[in-house]
């Protein structure tokens, strides 16, 4: 495996848009190398503002890395080895061959909008809600997070189950961030017109059902509302995709088929056509979880 001692920030110059993604790919200058490893938030080698910095310090999310300009960022009692995982596994699913650059370079200038979306990882759930996101939401976009009280840090090392929610996660905020707003006709989870947003429908009381949300003759198990296309859709499709590429999802939906073989019997040839299309650098093989990081 070729050896990879950083991770490239990249400078898009955008020669077509977004709309026009399946003939013109971009145009990617690559300037500013930033390694892949965990600074200090407020670190002069990152590449967001001074205003953003200075939050994420009082906040107390102390420790940042930005996988291909993606912001993320941890509260100082996080343990490192979670963040390194959590930045190998955003690496890896953006450059599936470790070769360094991001595969769809389409997706740069929107996954490294860290004033639209970021990812955090907080590790005391009253603490966040009530003094850290108040700080962070003034200068930073949508937060998905990625907490301690899902993923039980309490060991030195991520678990199995700790690395299922940073995949679940990760794949949420680039799926959300990434991949809806530059190819929405397909993936895209605004609204119900997008090819995985019907496939949702589909399969909606069928083969899916989130657990929150109520089916004529299956009421939801639990509270909540995730009835919203960019929570029904965004959930559906992270187990999909996990499942087809040869892993596990953390959890399953009401009646989600639990093996791979299964799930591409219901599936529609025209999403397993979208999700095949190397265009597009959907997940198809299990993450190594062994994306090079610098010291």
């Amino acid at each position: 495996m070729k050896c990879i001692a950083t991770i490239f920030m990249i400078s898009a110059f955008i020669l077509n848009g977004c709309n026009n993604q399946e003939t013109n790919k971009v145009t990617v200058l690559t300037s500013n190398l930033v390694p892949l490893k965990v600074f200090s938030c407020n670190n002069d080698s990152l590449p967001i503002s001074l205003s953003a910095k200075n939050a994420l310090i009082e906040a107390g999310m102390t420790q940042c890395m930005m996988p291909f300009g993606v912001l993320l960022s941890a509260d100082r009692d996080m343990p490192k080895s979670y963040l390194e995982m959590a930045g190998k596994i955003l690496a890896e699913m953006l450059d599936q061959n470790l070769d360094g650059f991001i595969d769809d370079s389409l997706l740069f200038e929107h996954v490294s909008n860290w004033k639209k979306g970021w990812l955090a990882m907080p590790t005391n759930y009253n603490k966040w809600e009530t003094q850290q996101l108040p700080i962070l939401e003034n200068e930073l976009g949508y937060d998905i997070i990625i907490p301690s009280w899902w993923m039980g840090s309490a060991n030195a090392e991520p678990t199995d189950h700790s690395m299922s929610v940073m995949v679940e996660e990760i794949t949420h905020f680039l799926t959300q961030f990434g991949y809806s707003p530059c190819y929405p006709d397909k993936f895209g989870v605004e609204n119900w017109s997008s090819i995985i947003a019907k496939e949702t429908m589909n399969a909606q009381c069928k083969w899916w059902q989130h657990p929150e949300n109520d089916c004529p003759e299956s009421p939801a198990q639990v509270d909540g509302d995730c009835s919203h296309p960019n929570c029904d859709v965004v959930e559906f499709y992270q187990q999909v995709l996990i499942l087809r590429a040869g892993m596990q999802p953390g959890w399953f939906g009401i009646n989600f088929p639990d093996s791979s073989d299964e799930l591409d019997e219901l599936l529609s040839d025209q999403i397993k056509s979208v999700m095949d299309n190397p265009i597009y650098h959907q997940l198809k093989n299990p993450l190594s979880l062994d994306y090079p990081i610098s010291q």
